[in-house]
């Protein structure tokens, strides 16, 4: 019998989101281009609208008017950029990383903000995202391997277990499951397994086809009945990663805001401010920045995957990513000011990294 299961304060789902809940950029007053409301389905496209959509040359001048310079990136070459690479709602997020001109002639406008630094604040997002995603797939996966391993130790057959969590869940629950199962009968991935085990799904095959949240939970389940502490704490902080794992996967955007946000709702779990405290990082900048919840989950992705994912091709593989990204960090992000929020927070979570042992 394992220790009793560890106990651990609620990750409020509001908290954990990692990018406002869909693939584009957050809400924005200033870029967004909202879509025409009318009961006549007759009226053409020709209507004003407060918020129109602006073609190249038009964005162009738009960021022109904000104060964005093109010294780093010319005017043409930003042009072909917004047509072919990266659309201008996108790009144009990262702005928020730049403060403005208060008050005088240029009241409102980017201080210091050219675009080639848009340009690569984007490329800077979409090599985060790539490295996050296979490391959050990686920590589902030896999740799944340490859940099924734990299960052979306490001596389950895999079909009790799993008729023991389907009798816990609530009617609304089950009803959940029952769908998502009903939709995968056809996949043409998982829907050999489903409809092989459909009416008595053992937990190595309900592991392999359901949804991450839906593992989490039978996850969870067996923390408890087995009293497994390990198993708990897996839990908990797989909970933080869900986020960066759905975000990454719909191509949401990360480094637009790294801000924090203050709450007495949340914090961090304590292993990472641990961890952070033991790679010396000062106990004020440890506060400051994991205020954020985007910092607080990539901090927590990094430390579970140190604990969880054990040497070989699959973690070196990791590790020569993580490398890549703090490589460009350094290279191509050389002419982002050092104060700028995005710099400043991957390279906090680059002192983790490599007081971790993850990169050299």
């Amino acid at each position: 019998m394992r220790s009793q299961t560890a106990r651990h304060t609620r990750v409020p789902n509001a908290l954990v989101e990692w990018a406002g809940n869909g693939t584009e950029a957050p809400v924005d007053n200033e870029a967004q281009t909202t879509q025409i409301q009318d009961d006549n389905a007759n009226i053409g496209a020709a209507e004003a609208h407060p918020k129109p959509m602006l073609n190249v040359d038009q964005q162009i001048a738009h960021m022109k008017a904000k104060g964005i310079t093109f010294d780093l990136v010319s005017e043409a070459e930003a042009a072909a950029h917004l047509r072919t690479k990266c659309q201008f709602f996108r790009v144009y997020a990262y702005r928020r990383n730049f403060d403005r001109h208060v008050g005088g002639d240029r009241d409102g406008q980017y201080v210091g903000l050219d675009f080639g630094h848009l340009r690569v604040l984007s490329n800077l997002d979409r090599k985060l995202r790539d490295t996050l995603l296979p490391m959050a797939l990686d920590l589902e996966h030896f999740a799944k391997v340490r859940l099924l391993a734990a299960a052979e130790d306490a001596g389950e057959d895999g079909y009790a277990v799993m008729r023991g969590y389907m009798a816990s869940v609530t009617d609304r629950q089950r009803s959940h499951l029952e769908r998502e199962l009903d939709r995968r009968e056809d996949d043409p991935y998982a829907g050999d397994v489903v409809r092989k085990y459909r009416h008595d799904m053992p937990l190595w095959a309900f592991c392999e086809v359901v949804s991450f949240g839906a593992f989490l939970g039978v996850l969870r389940f067996c923390a408890d009945r087995w009293g497994d502490a390990e198993l708990s704490d897996l839990h908990y902080h797989l909970k933080w990663v869900k986020s960066i794992r759905n975000a990454s996967a719909h191509g949401s955007c990360a480094v637009n805001d790294l801000s924090e946000r203050p709450s007495r709702r949340w914090r961090a779990p304590d292993a990472v401010t641990r961890a952070l405290a033991s790679c010396g990082v000062p106990k004020r900048l440890r506060a400051k920045r994991l205020r954020s919840p985007r910092m607080a989950q990539m901090c927590t992705l990094l430390y579970l995957y140190d604990r969880t994912v054990p040497e070989g091709t699959v973690r070196t593989d990791r590790e020569r990513a993580l490398a890549d990204l703090f490589g460009y960090l350094h290279g191509e992000g050389a002419c982002l000011p050092s104060e700028n929020p995005a710099v400043s927070s991957l390279t906090f979570a680059e002192r983790l990294t490599r007081g971790l042992g993850l990169i050299d």
